[in-house]
């Protein structure tokens, strides 16, 4: 099977369908800023690095399910619910993707995080904007380079879009929503403290934008996708060798 051309113009379902994905990110950005506003943002300036990590571990945790019911629900169905540019870009490389609806799809995921910071700053007012929150821009903990997060986000989807093309191939009757929102909710507990845990180009685009804190911003925004391209296009090649679609079970994810 030949990957198809990402020149291939949409129509109008696939019109439908990136705009449905733009709703599910900006509602489910939108979300995840707000977990971390009352989560992480009313911590104590006293607080220990401990009770940051274990607050960072909750909101990844509430997240993990909180893509699963995005998933499941019926909008999510309908468009896939990737929510984040790097598994849309997987799934094209691993042939499970139209290339038709790679650029709507990453469109709607671009506006979607823009959208959503407005929306939750605009609700929840200058406690999004100011510290420690920042409008809930991440980044990496003391002794983390440039380097030592591209590895880190970059192995984050390998693992994830990997699991995801074994699922296809190997075990399609799995709860691949579950799996892959269990998956995103575990690296964010794991890695949200030490590399900033993005693994979503979408999750740190907008905070980003707005905060005016774009250190490493091109590594969140690029490592992601590599690991997930890299990842897909040797599914593509040694494990899927043939046409099969995801359909409605994946995935979107961030983490705090």
């Amino acid at each position: 099977m030949e990957i198809a051309s990402l020149t291939m113009r949409p129509d109008a379902e696939d019109t439908r369908s990136a705009a449905v994905e733009f709703a599910l990110t900006t509602a489910f950005m939108a979300t995840v800023f707000s977990l971390v506003r009352w989560v992480v943002g009313t911590m104590p300036a006293t607080a220990t690095a401990r009770e940051l990590s274990m607050r960072v571990a909750v909101v990844s945790v509430i997240i993990g399910f909180v893509i699963v019911g995005f998933a499941c629900s019926p909008p999510g169905r309908f468009s896939g619910a990737h929510m984040n540019p790097a598994i849309t870009l997987g799934l094209y490389a691993a042939g499970s993707f139209p290339g038709r609806r790679v650029l709507p799809y990453l469109l709607a995921q671009t506006a979607g995080s823009i959208a959503a910071a407005v929306l939750a700053r605009i609700v929840w007012g200058s406690p999004l904007s100011g510290r420690p929150v920042r409008w809930t821009v991440v980044q990496p903990g003391p002794g983390w380079t440039g380097a030592s997060v591209a590895v880190a986000e970059a192995a984050t989807l390998m693992v994830i879009v990997g699991v995801m093309c074994w699922m296809t191939a190997r075990r399609p009757g799995w709860p691949a929503a579950w799996l892959v929102g269990g998956l995103f909710g575990l690296q964010g507990a794991l890695l949200g403290t030490l590399t900033g845990g993005s693994a979503n180009p979408a999750r740190q685009l907008g905070p980003a934008l707005f905060s005016g804190e774009v250190h490493l911003l091109a590594v969140y925004l690029l490592a992601p996708v590599a690991g997930a391209m890299l990842t897909g296009w040797v599914a593509h090649r040694l494990l899927i060798p043939r046409t099969r679609d995801f359909g409605p079970a994946t995935v979107g994810t961030t983490s705090p």
